[in-house]
């Protein structure tokens, strides 16, 4: 009865062991850091961490790569790699369950990052997560007034109301003038007519 107790024990106890280093799953990784609640902050080093070892076929050293939404839209499955960098760090998922990365200064803050690793048989996608780091530039709509060329532009201006008569008691002296031309031309029609008649008296 004890040996029975004792091999039950002992069976159990590798059982556990398999189970704790092999997790049985589909052969990605279980994350636990990130998660959909984790804020982290470009430029500053986090700990990636899961929850089971990997499938034996996997490398020592694998690529953490940053993701993000390809349309930007929390939730999206649409997912593409965050262009200009290459990794993050590496990660040994066969022996250990966490590793340190450090985040890149430039980064944009959004809610849609994601961290990948290439294993086999299926790939590792974490949760979409938040970093915050530069803020998104807001470009603000830009309004346009047309120049007026000053060579072509049109202006209309108001000339002063001729005036008709000048100072109070005297004449406009265009006025004035143009009566004493008239007067002038009857003058001298009618010196021709007194000469005309003198010369036929004669």
């Amino acid at each position: 009865m004890k040996f029975c107790i004792l091999i039950a024990a002992v069976a159990s106890m590798a059982i556990a062991s398999v189970t704790a280093h092999f997790t049985p799953d589909e052969g990605r990784l279980f994350y636990s850091e990130p998660v959909s609640a984790s804020v982290w902050t470009a430029g500053e080093t986090q700990t990636v961490s899961w929850s089971n070892y990997c499938k034996p076929g996997n490398k020592e050293a694998l690529d953490i790569v940053l993701y993000m939404s390809k349309d930007h839209i929390p939730g999206s499955t649409d997912q593409m790699r965050v262009p200009g960098i290459r990794s993050l760090g590496t990660l040994n998922c066969l022996e250990n369950k966490s590793a340190k990365i450090t985040l890149p200064k430039g980064l944009t803050t959004g809610s849609t990052y994601s961290l990948h690793v290439n294993t086999v048989p299926l790939q590792s996608y974490s949760a979409q997560f938040t970093i915050k780091g530069e803020d998104p530039v807001v470009v603000a709509p830009v309004t346009t007034t047309a120049a007026v060329d000053p060579a072509t532009a049109t202006a209309t201006t108001t000339a002063p109301a001729e005036t008709t008569t000048g100072t109070a008691g005297k004449e406009d002296k265009s006025t004035s003038t143009g009566s004493g031309s008239v007067k002038a031309a009857l003058a001298s029609t009618a010196a021709l007519f007194t000469m005309a008649a003198g010369s036929m008296l004669l």
